[in-house]
């Protein structure tokens, strides 16, 4: 059997390697990384035979399941590999499972056979929940349309049934809302749960710390995403007004990041409250940090104290576990720490690392690389596609070919002072080409042209990409 489970493995990476994207940069160690991780996340791929349909392993190892959260956050590493079945059967089959028989929630964790996980699954009335889950998926769905186009993410009836209960039912009904959160009880739905007790419905991913939790700020940062990006969805699918509402919530709920959880004597934000009413701020136990959801989630605005909690992970980041890790490089990678967040990776990579098998560790290292180093962003909305360079040195290079965007693949090279962008597409795109720092001028294809200037300062200029076809942006010496 064992023999058997490695040839399927074996033949999974010949069909996905056969095309798939390659890396390669000056630093030969985050290449022999990139080819690592690619091939143990390939891995972990199931294309057919399984009850449950396309799937890839997004829990603990072993278990044969996919759960909410990691799969949301393996999602887009998942579509960089070529995965985009396996990312919409999983999905589609998290929102459909939501049932106003479990409070609406849907199964945390489902497993190859179709069914929820029985570690995680007694009954309807007795099931392990962590309830930021449905707002991860709404606000990775969304990213998934904008990264593939695929407009089921928008309009496939499971989807939208998902979207309109999670952001609206299930909000009431778990008192999540700005004007409930605060206030709530922590035992709530869970008179029949005799197995698992008040972790049927847990606001926070927390599972840890010093005792029973009240309140994560991974419950609120989730949230703004979600309202966020289903404002996105509905205006994309003409629901304007609705999409007011959403934007208005979303901006309610913002403010309790300010006025709940950041201590103004402190000046540092709380991570979790407790029963008994107190905190705790960066560190949770010995191994927990959360403040990287905010950041991931995009629901900090503050660049100073963004750059506080970057700089706290910088000095604390050896001691937190894989799955809050697996979280930080493109952290690193977006505010200026390009060489830790090398050598992050590398370190996640290594053999030494107890952990490395862990599925979340492999997939979002392409990510890491695809968004964070290479700085490649994809908005199906505006047909766009941005670069940004974040290597370290000048005289540093990297390039990453054959990577899937937009129903087709792209592939990017940055050298120092430059950025090639090829298209590999059946029909043009819009590059966004964004180089770092202040530059009135960049040469486009060979002629000086006038920049524009982002929220960060850096240059950019917006060019048409025809299909199968290479542009070059580089610095006017």
């Amino acid at each position: 059997m064992k023999t058997k489970r490695l040839l399927i493995l074996g033949f999974i990476l010949i069909i996905y390697t056969g095309h798939a994207q390659t890396f390669h940069s000056n630093n030969t160690e985050l290449n022999e990384s990139f080819v690592w991780a690619r091939n143990k996340a390939l891995s972990f791929a199931h294309n057919s035979g399984d009850p449950v349909g396309m799937w890839y392993e997004a829990a603990l190892p072993n278990r044969e399941a996919f759960c909410m959260r990691d799969v949301s956050h393996q999602a887009i590493g998942a579509e960089i590999l070529g995965l985009g079945k396996h990312n919409l059967n999983m999905f589609i089959k998290f929102a459909s499972n939501i049932s106003t028989q479990r409070d609406y929630c849907s199964y945390w964790e489902i497993n190859r056979y179709n069914k929820p996980a029985p570690v995680d699954y007694t009954s309807d009335k007795d099931f392990w929940y962590n309830l930021p889950a449905n707002f991860d998926i709404v606000y990775n769905a969304y990213r998934l349309y904008e990264w593939t186009g695929d407009v089921t993410y928008l309009n496939h009836p499971a989807f939208r049934n998902f979207y309109s209960l999670s952001m609206n039912e299930y909000v009431h009904h778990w008192q999540l809302g700005y004007d409930q959160v605060l206030g709530r009880k922590r035992e709530l739905h869970n008179e029949a749960s005799k197995r698992f007790g008040i972790n049927r419905g847990i606001p926070t991913y927390n599972e840890g710390g010093r005792g029973e939790t009240k309140l994560g700020i991974d419950m609120t940062a989730p949230l703004v995403a979600a309202y966020r990006a289903y404002a996105a969805i509905l205006n994309l699918t003409h629901r304007e007004n609705e999409a007011l509402i959403m934007e208005e919530r979303a901006r309610r709920t913002a403010q309790i990041l300010e006025y709940f959880w950041w201590d103004q004597q402190k000046k540092e934000y709380k991570s979790v409250q407790y029963m008994d009413g107190t905190f705790d701020y960066f560190m949770v136990g010995d191994n927990q940090a959360f403040l990287q959801y905010p950041i991931y989630f995009g629901a900090f605005q503050d660049p100073s104290r963004i750059r506080q909690i970057v700089d706290t992970y910088r000095e604390k980041y050896p001691q937190i576990i894989v799955e809050l890790k697996s979280y930080l490089p493109i952290i690193f990678f977006e505010n200026g720490e390009s060489s830790l967040a090398s050598r992050m990776i590398i370190e996640l990579c290594q053999p030494d690392n107890k952990r490395r098998d862990y599925p979340e560790n492999s997939f979002t290292i392409m990510e890491h690389i695809t968004r964070g180093l290479m700085g490649i962003n994809v908005m199906a909305s505006t047909n766009t596609i941005s670069t940004q360079s974040r290597l370290a040195q000048r005289d540093d290079w990297a390039e990453l070919n054959d990577v899937p965007a937009l129903g087709g693949k792209i592939s990017v090279r940055h050298d120092g002072a430059g950025t090639t962008f090829t298209n590999h597409l059946q029909k043009p795109v819009n590059w966004k080409a964004i180089i770092a720092g202040q530059h009135d001028y960049l040469v486009v294809n060979g002629t000086k042209t006038r920049t524009e200037h982002d929220e960060n300062g850096n240059a950019f200029v917006v060019l048409t990409i025809g299909s199968h076809q290479t542009g070059k942006v580089a610095i006017a010496e």
